[in-house]
């Protein structure tokens, strides 16, 4: 019943707002066509015509008039709408106690205890370990053997020594135990070491008075090869010779004037670059101390040469 009223409330309204404003359309196009063009376009445009033109137009009014009552009707329809609503919502719901309830089975004492488990029992360890694997110790048995042997826990634990190897005969020595094998010329047969020292079936030849064992060569023998002598290492003699005259710093970059024995005059040289021919290297320029100091290298030597010092060959030729 409800929704029956309000769209029929709802539809009437509409259809008597809709009237009034094609008739306040019509009437604005009537009076001039920018009103009517701002009326279509524009709704409120439309209200502010009616208002405007209250008095003296006839259908201005009338359209005023009808499109308040639609909207009017429209309005009225909306409380019929809420009961709607509510009505929906209290089918919606249910009471309590028509709710049905699932029952919950509850399980006896007596089916709680299960004649087969549902996972197998793990097998034995006896059942697993083979017949070709080594038992393990058995931790009680080693705990006895350790207790009878060392009463004290605290002991030093003893190290065996460390067994002894018999030395391999030297080249060239005879051997006991073929035919044929005889001892050296001049010296007698080959009898063994005293006391058991050496090996079963190696037998050791006695030493010559005077004379040295066979087939070992003594340092500084005829046999020995003597090492040749390094050779000297090379000198930084070229870096030595350098002679620094100044140093300047330009656009924050420090440089050496520097002039090496084989060049006639002095040049401006940077760190990184090379005099010399190549082969003296400009390492680095030291600033901090009361005088700049010139680090050159030559064949991985530095040499420091400070401002104003003369090269070697001038020191020498003054001593001279």
């Amino acid at each position: 019943m409800g929704a029956g009223i309000f769209l029929l409330l709802f539809f009437l309204g509409a259809l008597l707002a809709l009237i009034g404003g094609i008739i306040g359309i019509v009437d604005a196009f009537s009076v001039s066509p920018l009103w009517g063009l701002l009326s279509l376009l524009v709704p409120f445009a439309l209200l502010v015509f009616c208002i405007k033109f209250w008095r003296t137009r006839r259908l201005a009014r009338i359209s005023l008039l009808t499109s308040l009552g639609g909207m009017l009707g429209m309005a009225l329809g909306f409380p019929f709408l809420r009961g709607i609503a509510e009505q929906q919502a209290a089918d919606l719901e249910i009471p309590v106690e028509n709710v049905p309830l699932d029952q919950i089975p509850i399980p006896d004492a007596e089916e709680g205890v299960f004649t087969e488990p549902l996972v197998p029992a793990a097998p034995q360890l006896s059942a697993i370990a083979s017949a070709d694997l080594i038992q393990s110790t058995d931790p009680n048995e080693r705990l006895q053997q350790v207790e009878s042997s060392r009463p004290d826990p605290f002991a030093t634990v003893p190290i065996p020594p460390p067994p002894q190897v018999a030395p391999p005969p030297a080249p060239g020595s005879p051997v006991a135990g073929g035919p044929g094998v005889g001892g050296a010329p001049g010296q007698g047969n080959t009898t063994p070491a005293p006391g058991g020292a050496g090996s079963p079936g190696v037998t050791t030849t006695p030493p010559a008075p005077g004379g040295s064992q066979p087939g070992i060569n003594q340092p500084g023998g005829g046999n020995g090869i003597a090492l040749a002598p390094l050779p000297p290492l090379p000198q930084p003699t070229q870096a030595e010779a350098v002679v620094v005259t100044g140093v300047v710093t330009v656009g924050g970059r420090n440089y050496a004037i520097v002039q090496s024995p084989d060049e006639p005059t002095g040049r401006y040289v940077a760190v990184g670059q090379r005099i010399a021919g190549g082969q003296v290297l400009v390492k680095r320029i030291e600033m901090g101390g009361s005088e700049p100091v010139v680090v050159l290298e030559q064949n991985g030597i530095e040499v420091a040469r400070s401002v104003g010092s003369p090269s070697d060959s001038q020191e020498t030729a003054s001593s001279i």
